[in-house]
């Protein structure tokens, strides 16, 4: 999953804390023994914070680890190797024609306030979703139609050949809650009702500061072994960080590269590079066809190609990210690499700054003053490049001055401006910008990242920004999305992916800088049984459907596991005798993401 911020964004905004009524006297000692009665409490620092609960609203990679907690899926993805597995649906079938699956849901379910959670949730979902194009589950529901035939089996019948079905991974919400906010607007609800089906849920944000999510007694798995996880927002890693070592916080995610590697060796901590397809881009406004006012030179491919050409991506990788990632300069659209296509050595835009001056040249754009500044073709309007820099990214500094510095040699200059993510996203959305960058983390499936730069996603009212942040648009990409997105054929998919990619690469609107690692640690101490989603190169903490929150327990609380037929979220003390048994249960769980993917 990665976000990225859009919309409705709320910027961090403070060092994270322990306030008001979030209860976290009762997180693990150091030795992983709890007091009696205390709240077993998770605590996650990170440097996003939520743009909303409302998973049609939210971008952001913060947002869809919420929403994973709190929503669980029809069907599920393997911590392992995100293989399909049963979610709220035990079982299904396929019709002959592929074209209609019909799930059997669990028996006995419920939403976490007791209501019971029917095979009409699933059907409502996915047929409002459908109609009212929700931004995160269109490109999943967009062509299905949704059927309960009795409270626990619903009929999903797609009108277009799905490569995707059986899987069912779009968060389904509770009807009874959700349908008052769907007569109008959904968007604006705010979504802090707390009502869900998965491990935790909502209960309380404090924008700018944390928000705490607590174990949810129905969950279909069972109760949580921890009571409650707290994300603590900080404005600065190397706090979070210190906070970490000093055992404030249990985890952190997002660690600046050079103190990431000064944790590596510790053994009261273990860092965690994580694989999982997300990567850095540096964003060009296209200006086809949406809103906005850049600079015309970037509507030539070849200022573009200049552009790449200047940036030396090698020595970016290894001064910014300290090599920690993979070096590629295409889009990540899949944590499965399958779909990374190699790139021909004759389209490759590497670093060569005599081939950036010589595009420039060749098209005209000349210093025909002498300040080192070129100008549009016949004089007139400088090559001056609107730069708009995250403020809350550890990486973004670095790599803007670099980047302005390279683009300087090659007679482009720029204007820099600082911007959260709140306040970028409104840049984007309106247009107003040269250049950005950011980046995104992606679903197992390529299709909900490819379809983020389809024509249809060129925002053209400020007011309801799309994903197509760059303002590109090509026919030819969109007649490959809609092939690829009815391929049953996986080898022919595959193939169409790679040329969708290829196609995105050589129009260089996006100049993919690196895929990045998700850098994160955690104590030793405290909590044991975290997962690597994929296994062996995942993360442990914003995967794509986040299981290690349910397999966590406090270390000597007991086994716990998937094969743990009781489960319980705090340890239960019996004295009797002047026997002490102490015993607790943890479990497993999983996730689903957009997001996409998701920007960071």
């Amino acid at each position: 999953m990665k976000g990225r911020s859009w919309g409705i964004a709320i910027a961090v905004a403070a060092l994270g804390a322990l306030i008001g009524t979030v209860q976290v006297t009762g997180s693990a000692t150091a030795s992983g023994a709890e007091a009696p009665g205390s709240t077993v409490t998770l605590t996650v620092g990170l440097q996003q914070d939520l743009d909303s609960p409302n998973v049609t609203a939210g971008y952001l990679v913060s947002s869809y680890e919420l929403w994973n907690l709190q929503y669980a899926t029809l069907t599920d993805k393997a911590a392992d190797d995100f293989a399909t597995i049963p979610g709220l649906a035990e079982e299904w079938t396929a019709s002959e024609d592929g074209l209609t699956y019909t799930y059997t849901r669990r028996d006995g379910l419920k939403w976490s306030d007791g209501e019971p959670l029917t095979a009409e949730d699933v059907a409502w979902t996915i047929n409002t979703s459908r109609d009212q194009e929700w931004i995160n589950h269109s490109a999943t529901t967009a062509n299905l139609t949704a059927t309960a035939l009795d409270d626990r089996t619903v009929e999903i019948t797609t009108s277009v050949p799905d490569p995707k079905l059986p899987i069912m991974d779009v968060y389904i919400l509770p009807k009874h809650i959700w349908e008052g906010p769907a007569a109008g607007d959904i968007t604006t609800y705010e979504a802090l009702d707390g009502v869900g089906s998965g491990p935790f849920t909502l209960q309380e944000w404090k924008p700018g500061q944390e928000w705490t999510m607590v174990a949810n007694p129905n969950y279909w798995k069972g109760r949580p072994a921890i009571d409650q996880v707290v994300f603590r927002l900080y404005t600065e890693g190397g706090a979070m960080v210190a906070a970490l070592e000093n055992g404030e916080i249990d985890a952190a995610h997002d660690v600046p590269a050079d103190l990431f590697v000064e944790m590596q060796g510790r053994d009261d901590i273990v860092t965690i590079a994580g694989e999982q397809g997300g990567f850095t881009e540096l964003a060009m406004n296209g200006m086809q066809g949406g809103l906005g006012d850049g600079h015309p030179a970037l509507l030539d491919l070849n200022v573009r190609h200049a552009v790449a050409h200047a940036i030396n991506r090698d020595e970016l990788f290894e001064r910014v990210a300290l090599s920690i990632g993979t070096q590629r300069d295409t889009l990540g659209v899949s944590a499965n690499t399958e779909w990374n296509p190699e790139i021909p050595e004759d389209q490759q835009l590497n670093y060569d700054p005599a081939a950036a001056n010589q595009l420039l040249d060749d098209g005209g754009y000349l210093d025909t003053d002498g300040d080192g500044v070129r100008e549009m073709p016949g004089g007139g309007q400088k090559l001056i490049f609107r730069y708009a820099e995250r403020s809350e990214s550890s990486q973004s500094a670095g790599i803007r001055e670099l980047v302005t510095g390279w683009l300087a040699e090659v007679g482009i200059s720029t204007e820099v401006s600082v911007y959260d993510d709140t306040q970028l996203t409104d840049v984007i959305a309106a247009g107003e910008y040269d250049i950005f960058v950011w980046g995104w983390t992606p679903f197992v499936d390529p299709d909900p990242l490819l379809s983020y730069f389809t024509c249809d996603q060129v925002t053209t009212d400020v007011e309801s920004p799309l994903y197509n942040d760059a303002n590109w648009c090509s026919d030819e990409y969109d007649a490959l999305y809609v092939e690829q997105n009815q391929e049953l054929d996986h080898a022919r998919r595959v193939d169409l992916v790679h040329q969708m990619i290829t196609l995105f690469h050589n129009e260089a609107t996006y100049v993919v800088l690196y895929h990045d690692a998700d850098t994160q640690a955690y104590r030793t101490d405290r909590f044991e049984g975290w997962l690597r989603q994929p296994a062996g190169v995942g993360p442990v903490l914003f995967s794509n459907t986040s299981p290690t929150y349910f397999n966590l327990r406090p270390i000597g609380a007991g086994s716990g596991g998937e094969d743990d037929d009781m489960s319980t979220g705090m340890l239960i003390l019996l004295i009797a005798g002047g026997v002490v048994v102490v015993g607790a249960i943890g479990y497993f769980i999983m996730r689903s993401r957009s997001r996409r993917d998701e920007k960071e």
